[in-house]
C-alpha cells in the first residue's frame, strides 16, 4: 500500500510511538473502559505499522476484519453509552462522546484498508494498491473515511493546543489527544495512495 521508502518508514515510527503510547497506558491505566480502550489501540497501531510493509500480505484478513470491526462497534457504543448517560466521561478518561466517534472512524478505517487491499491484487503484489483497481464503493467510502480522518486529526490538534496550553498532565487527557492526532493523520496518509494510486 506504500511504496515510498521515506513515508513507510515515517509512518512506521508515527504508529510505533502510538502502539508504545497505547502499551504504557494499558499497563498503568485503572478503569476497565480506558484499558480496552488502549488496548485496541494498540492493536491498531500494530496494524498500521504492518501495512507500511509487504509482509503484511502474509497476515490473514479475516481476523484482521474481525478485530476490528468488534473495536469499531466497542466505541460505537461507547458514543451511545456516553449520550444516554451511562458511562460518565471520567469514565472514558474525560473524553467526550466526539473522542469515540473519532476513534470509531479509525477503526472502520482499518476495516476499509483491509478490505480494500484485496480489490484488484494480482500475485506478488504484497499488498500494494493498484492504479484505478479499487471498485465504486470502495473509493467513494475511502474518501469518505479519509475527510472524516482528516477533520478528526484538526479537531484533535485543536484539543491539544488547548490542553498544551492548560498544562494537563501529559499521561493523561493530553497524551490521548497527541496521540489520537497522530493516528488520525497517519491512517489519512494512509488511505490516500490507495484511493489515488
Amino acid at each position: 500500500m506504500v511504496s515510498d521508502p521515506a513515508l513507510q518508514w515515517l509512518l512506521t515510527i508515527a504508529f510505533s510511538a502510538t502502539g508504545l503510547y497505547a502499551a504504557v497506558r494499558v499497563a498503568v491505566d485503572r478503569a476497565p473502559l480506558l484499558v480496552v480502550g488502549h488496548a485496541l489501540h494498540l492493536a491498531m497501531s500494530a496494524g498500521m505499522v504492518a501495512m507500511c510493509w509487504p509482509w503484511w500480505a502474509a497476515i490473514p484478513a479475516a481476523p484482521q476484519l474481525a478485530v476490528f470491526g468488534a473495536a469499531g462497534a466497542w466505541f460505537a457504543g461507547l458514543i451511545a453509552l456516553q449520550l444516554a448517560r451511562r458511562v460518565p466521561r471520567a469514565a472514558v478518561g474525560g473524553h467526550s462522546p466526539w473522542h469515540q466517534a473519532a476513534h470509531a472512524i479509525m477503526m472502520l478505517g482499518m476495516v476499509w484498508m483491509t478490505a480494500s487491499m484485496g480489490v484488484g491484487q494480482e500475485p506478488g503484489d504484497h499488498g500494494h494498491h493498484h492504479g484505478g483497481a479499487l471498485a465504486l464503493w470502495a473509493s467513494l467510502s475511502g474518501v469518505a473515511l479519509t475527510a472524516a480522518l482528516l477533520v478528526a486529526g484538526v479537531l484533535f490538534l485543536v484539543e491539544l493546543a488547548v490542553g498544551l496550553r492548560g498544562r494537563r498532565t501529559w499521561l493523561g487527557h493530553t497524551g490521548d489527544v497527541a496521540a489520537g492526532t497522530v493516528m488520525s493523520f497517519g491512517m489519512a496518509a494512509m488511505c490516500w495512495p490507495m484511493i489515488t494510486g
